[in-house]
């Protein structure tokens, strides 16, 4: 509850310090107006989990060739202030030694100021290529707490650098134009190139790929005290880590995949996710915690379901294991709906077609 507070808080000091209305619609790319040439792109983030590799990095390569920088292997390293000076010049090494070898059209950032600065960044716009920056979690964390080197973690201090900041906030907005920032509203999408039908035989009633933190082992052992054939797989549980090739296995195999709108240990923030577009490109049945930029997406009920509370999840998923035709043809839709209009390849060549590309 105090997080979420701190959140309201921050959102009406912006409201205020902003004095305008926004018009969400004036920050989305509605049209692909992509040349379709082969780019040279500079992909450079801090580290790449399944995400970002599968609906990021592996799209690009479908566009172009993508050269690739990436800070570290392992996320939230104790040492990373002692080496974020060290590793953001050799990242800027790299840079420099792409840029002199390669005509590059575009620069995409997946970074924030937990790891990298202004001084950085500065320098790389010196070249004059293009700046993309993607914030994927700017809900909570467009400030974010100040690191040990002074800097806010989130995008606050950086984002003016850039030629354009990529949300999927669409409260950050109105926070990116207050610092100086380009923001454009970024729709969420997956890679159906990996998230695909498998066509494979449902063995589990309820299917869940993620770390078990927050409500989910709660909402999960309550489900499994009714009686719900449940298997989870992640950080946490005690089936262990799942590989990409097994998450979507178990999407294939699971009569319902469940997923979880809340923001890591918040159980009153909710947000869209990844999982919202991977699960139904795998043509599975998928339901979720409600919250209202779903229906943005989704016709609720229809392409996925949504639930208010582990009661109300319950009831659910004992009606939709009962009623396998209606399950069966909401996930269809999901499905039809997701890979006619959110698929991650085209979602980046809106992006570029928007600068011109």
């Amino acid at each position: 509850m105090i997080k979420k507070i701190k959140y309201l808080l921050e959102n009406f000091i912006y409201k205020i310090k902003y004095k305008k209305i926004i018009n969400i619609d004036e920050f989305k790319i509605k049209e692909n107006k992509f040349s379709g040439k082969k780019l040279n792109i500079i992909y450079v983030s801090y580290f790449d989990g399944s995400f970002s590799l599968n609906n990021t990095l592996k799209p690009m390569q479908e566009i172009g060739q993508v050269f690739n920088f990436e800070m570290t292997k392992t996320a939230h390293s104790k040492d990373w202030y002692k080496n974020k000076e060290k590793i953001n010049q050799n990242m800027l090494d790299f840079i420099e030694k792409t840029v002199q070898h390669n005509k590059i059209d575009v620069i995409v950032c997946y970074l924030s100021g937990h790891n990298t600065t202004p001084k950085v960044l500065k320098q790389i716009r010196s070249y004059g290529i293009p700046m993309i920056n993607e914030g994927l979690d700017d809900e909570r964390k467009f400030v974010s707490r100040k690191g040990k080197d002074g800097l806010r973690r989130g995008n606050k201090d950086i984002c003016k650098y850039f030629d354009l900041s990529l949300t999927t906030s669409k409260s950050a907005i109105m926070k990116y134009l207050v610092e100086g920032g380009h923001p454009m509203y970024k729709d969420y999408a997956g890679n159906e190139k990996i998230y695909k039908k498998l066509n494979l035989n449902k063995e589990y009633d309820l299917g869940f790929v993620g770390a078990s933190y927050g409500v989910r082992s709660e909402y999960i052992q309550y489900l499994q005290n009714h009686g719900i054939n449940v298997f989870a797989k992640g950080s946490g549980w005690k089936n262990g880590f799942a590989t990409d090739d097994e998450m979507i296995k178990i999407f294939n195999q699971s009569k319902i995949v469940l997923g979880f709108a809340t923001v890591g240990k918040n159980d009153d923030i909710f947000i869209l996710k990844g999982r919202d577009f991977e699960v139904p490109l795998t043509g599975s049945f998928y339901i979720t915690g409600y919250h209202d930029e779903l229906k943005e997406y989704f016709e609720l009920g229809q392409d996925i379901e949504t639930y208010s509370s582990k009661e109300n999840l319950l009831e659910k998923v004992q009606y939709y294991l009962a009623n396998e035709e209606e399950r069966e043809k909401i996930a269809q839709h999901g499905y039809e709906k997701c890979l006619a209009k959110y698929t991650a390849k085209e979602s980046y060549e809106k992006v570029f077609g928007y600068l011109g590309l």
